[in-house]
């Protein structure tokens, strides 16, 4: 009997006015969430908060630390402004795994409303070993109200599997696990379809190497 995968939620990667305009034109059921990336997103003219409220949809606010590949070279005093500001308007957080103990309040704060933290490790060099990501995620306080997401350099169809095996051995629905680099579009099918809880995809244009546009996605994942 094969076990019965669910479907990944699919993320819309918001990084630009653009891209609001854009998302908004998309079919209804193309996608499940919204990724606002604040860190791009911070010098829009006329304000973020105008942004944000026109965008009907479940929101993840986002403002991604430089050393996981954030823009703006925005301090962590800077970040942690955005978030509070942002907190209001969005559904859930993501929040990098080095981060957790220095946001720790906002991380309560967000919980004690009801929302989801998305705790989040990126490698841009490699694929760790399945032991490694393991030992992060144990990290990450994973539960009910926190999901664990691991973005990494795909190379090989080893790392896929890696990827694979990281995803099936956890919580269903709380691990999404996505790949960049060579194979990181290929990678982000396969993991959608064997069980990673989210897909990101764009809307004008890739924000990260491996992500297909949303309405690709939308019309891919159903048919494999």
């Amino acid at each position: 009997m094969t076990t019965k995968v669910r479907r990944p939620l699919i993320v819309a990667v918001i990084a630009s006015p653009r891209d609001v305009a854009e998302v908004l034109k998309l079919p209804a059921g193309s996608f499940d969430l919204c990724e606002l990336r604040i860190d791009l997103l911070q010098t829009v003219p006329g304000g973020l908060e105008g942004l944000a409220t026109g965008l009907p949809y479940r929101k993840i606010a986002t403002v991604r630390d430089p050393r996981e590949g954030g823009a703006g070279g925005l301090s962590e005093t800077a970040r942690f402004e955005l978030f509070e500001r942002f907190l209001p308007e969005c559904d859930l957080v993501d929040v990098e795994l080095e981060n957790l103990s220095i946001y720790s309040s906002l991380v309560r704060q967000a919980e004690s409303e009801g929302k989801q933290v998305i705790v989040s490790v990126h490698d841009f060099l490699k694929t760790p070993p399945l032991d490694e990501l393991q030992s992060l995620l144990d990290c990450s306080g994973l539960g009910n109200t926190r999901l664990f997401k691991a973005a990494t350099n795909v190379g090989s169809w080893a790392d896929i599997e890696v990827l694979v095996e990281f995803i099936s051995r956890n919580l269903p629905g709380r691990v999404a696990a996505m790949g960049m680099g060579e194979l990181g579009k290929l990678s982000r099918l396969v993991l959608g379809r064997l069980g990673s809880a989210l897909v990101y995809g764009s809307v004008s244009h890739a924000v990260a190497s491996g992500q297909w546009p949303v309405a690709e996605l939308a019309r891919i994942l159903p048919e494999i």
